[in-house]
């Protein structure tokens, strides 16, 4: 089974919930223990603790496999480029940060830093921050200094009937990310980066499932959470976006709210949780 988040965004407090929930007797009890975690992106930014989620990252990575993909958050803090949402007291929180701290984000051959996607054939999955699109078929050659907002961890699900850029990155159409996830042979895809969970299938048609899936809510140790449970036929194609990870974040707003999944493998699963007050 695999633990999976996005978006914790310097927020130590969501991480550490998701993880007092997802180690706990009665969590493992009902869906069983994670081997794997899945970080979808966006560790940086609009927090205030990024040291302390670095620093918890690491530790995890002793005793587990962490696949970690960039979210466009982490790539503007390596990079030095501009992005809004994050306070005076984030800003300060992320200077004070050193090259050990940073050392989480491995170094490519190329000089760039850390995964735009990573694939899991056997089990069908393609996991990304924003979306699944190859930067080379999208990227106008006259982009010049504006490639990098085509990247994937900038991508974003089109909520128009068409793609188009904007200076938020490019908005792609589910039937161009299936299209894409069927080159590379897999048939789940995980992002994040938009905050709010997402459910569509292809199943012959591409529709939002998501409002479709029952919601059900439990009590573990001393969290209620929400639930949204997607079975995953193979022979369909399915785009899941998680929710906000680190409430912290959301521009200097504080829900107590955190979003997190799973993926059970037999049989196969995809369950979406919400923390709720």
């Amino acid at each position: 089974m695999d633990l999976v988040f996005s978006d914790i965004h310097a927020d130590i407090s969501a991480l550490e919930s998701i993880l007092s929930i997802a180690t706990s007797n009665e969590f493992i009890k009902r869906y069983g223990d994670f081997s794997r975690i899945i970080n979808l992106g966006d560790i940086l930014e609009r927090g205030t603790n990024p040291k302390q989620v670095l620093d918890k990252l690491k530790t995890l990575e002793k005793n587990y496999p962490v696949i970690s993909v960039m979210g466009n958050h982490d790539e503007a803090f390596l990079y030095k480029r501009q992005v809004s949402g994050s306070s005076i007291d984030s800003i300060i929180a992320h200077e004070d940060l050193t090259q050990d701290d940073l050392s989480f984000f491995p170094q490519n051959n190329d000089g760039t830093l850390g995964k735009q996607l990573y694939q899991d054939k056997k089990n069908g999955l393609l996991c990304v921050h924003g979306g699944p699109i190859d930067p080379k078929k999208i990227t106008p050659k006259n982009a010049y200094d504006e490639s990098w907002l085509y990247q994937r961890s900038w991508q974003r699900l089109t909520q128009e009937e068409f793609e188009f850029f904007s200076y938020s990155g490019y908005h792609y159409t589910a039937e161009s990310a299936f299209s894409e996830a069927k080159e590379n042979n897999c048939h789940v895809i995980l992002c994040g980066h938009q905050h709010d969970e997402t459910a569509i299938l292809q199943d012959g048609q591409i529709r939002d499932i998501y409002h479709k899936i029952e919601t059900t809510r439990e009590k573990t140790t001393s969290y209620h959470i929400e639930k949204r449970e997607i079975e995953i036929n193979p022979e369909n194609n399915y785009l899941i976006r998680l929710g906000l990870g680190g409430p912290q974040g959301d521009y200097g707003k504080r829900y107590a709210e955190p979003h997190f999944g799973i993926i059970q493998y037999d049989p196969s699963k995809v369950i979406l949780f919400t923390v709720k007050p």
